[in-house]
Formats: structure tokens, sequence, C-alpha cells
């Protein structure tokens, strides 16, 4: 190259580098202020919408730049339907602006029908209530003359519409104040046993004969005797033929 050529170079230079900074300078005003949608996405922050109905949340998050989609559908206890109870991205969360937001919702309260267990008894009752995904709590006892163990009353009552999951409280018959103790003579003893404990009675001494003239395991003799009148909870002996079963 020339010294002339290479001078007119230099001479040159400095519009060159002017020529391309301004090139420069123009691309970027165009791409940071003139197309700024398209080529820089916005970012946001995700709005808090839990607690809201599904319809409110879509329409805060639809002003605020973004999309709402409908996630899970749960039951849950204390939120009306369609609640939202959790959004992905969380709240605060940033994003870009028209991304989606998914919204799990509530499917509100579930509910069951408390069944009748009245007349039951009570393990009858617990098996009846635990069907329908509801628990047996207090077991309060009062005096009746209907069998003992038989349930009088629940709360809440049946036919209520109860919130799972919750507690139905009993009241069971304790048995009358006074029973009059059967007659156990000739019975086998695990039936005789039976039949005292489901009165309100309980067993108290055993006794074996080896020489009563009874079949073998059977009750000969009893204290108090049949027909007498005891209070609840009267321990009754037993005098067994042979040996107990």
């Amino acid at each position: 190259m020339s010294r002339r050529s290479l001078a007119d170079t230099r001479r040159l230079l400095p519009y060159v580098i002017a020529a391309a900074g301004g090139f420069l300078l123009a691309y970027t005003i165009v791409f940071f202020f003139i197309f700024p949608s398209r080529l820089v996405p916005e970012e946001l922050k995700v709005p808090n919408v839990l607690g809201l109905t599904y319809d409110d949340a879509v329409h805060k998050l639809t002003a605020a730049g973004l999309k709402a989609e409908q996630g899970e559908s749960r039951f849950n206890v204390g939120s009306p339907k369609t609640t939202v109870l959790q959004e992905t991205p969380a709240a605060g969360a940033p994003a870009a602006r028209g991304s989606k937001v998914v919204l799990d919702i509530s499917a509100g309260e579930r509910r069951t029908e408390v069944p009748n267990v009245v007349g039951l008894a009570q393990e009858q009752a617990q098996l009846a209530l635990e069907k329908v995904g509801l628990t047996m709590g207090d077991v309060t006892m009062h005096e009746s003359p209907l069998p003992r163990g038989e349930v009088l009353a629940s709360t809440p009552v049946a036919g209520t519409q109860a919130v799972l999951p919750s507690i139905v409280t009993l009241v069971v018959s304790a048995g009358p104040s006074t029973i009059v103790v059967p007659d156990l003579v000739g019975q086998p003893f695990a039936q005789a046993k039976s039949a005292i404990e489901q009165l309100g009675l309980r067993t108290a001494v055993i006794t074996v004969d080896s020489a009563a003239a009874y079949p073998e395991g059977t009750i000969v003799s009893q204290s108090p005797a049949g027909g007498t009148s005891v209070e609840a909870g009267t321990g009754v002996s037993l005098t067994v033929a042979g040996r107990l079963p």
C-alpha cells in the first residue's frame, strides 16, 4: 500500500468509527424503545390470589398481565367451593407477561349424613359411624330400663349433615338401677356368664362341684338366686358341675 493510500485510510477511520457508533446507537434505540414488548419480555410479580374465588382470581391475574389456569380441585374444611387454595408460581414470584398461573381450588366441604344408631349396641353404632367416615366420640352412660350398652341418643342427631371429619357423641344405657337376677341353673357356664354381663351384673366367685348330678360345665347353683332384685354391678356367684369348660 502506498503512503498516500495509507494516509487516506487514516483520514477516513474516524468517520468509519463514528458511522459504526451511530448505527449501534440507532439499533439500541429501536430495540429498547420502539419494540420493547416484542423483543424484551416484561417481568412481573405474581399477585396474591389465595382465598379469592376462582373468577375473582382470574380477573386479578388478567389485570396483572398473566393468564389463569384451573388446576386440582379438592375438598377442604372451612373453604367454600371454588376458593383458591394454592397458586403456582407462588405469590410474589417473578413471571413474564402473559405467562400461566395454575390455581388449585376448593371443591367445598365434604359432608355426610349422620346415620341413625339409636337402639344399636355401642359396638354396632361405632361401626355404623365409621362406615360413613365419622368418628365415635365421648360415650355417656345413663340409667335406663333398656339393655345395658344400647344407644339412647347421638349428637348430632340422625339425619344431620356433618362436615368430615366430625365426631359423634353417644348416650348409652347403663341398664336399670335394679336388675332381676336370671335363673341360671342348668345353663352352660359360658352362656350364664354372658347373660349376667349383658344385664349389667358381673361374675363373682366361681366354685367347681365335681360330685354334682349335672352335666359337666353347667350351673348347679347361684347366689343371689334367680328372681332376686339387685343393684347394677352386683356380683353373682356360680357353682359349676365337674370342671370349668
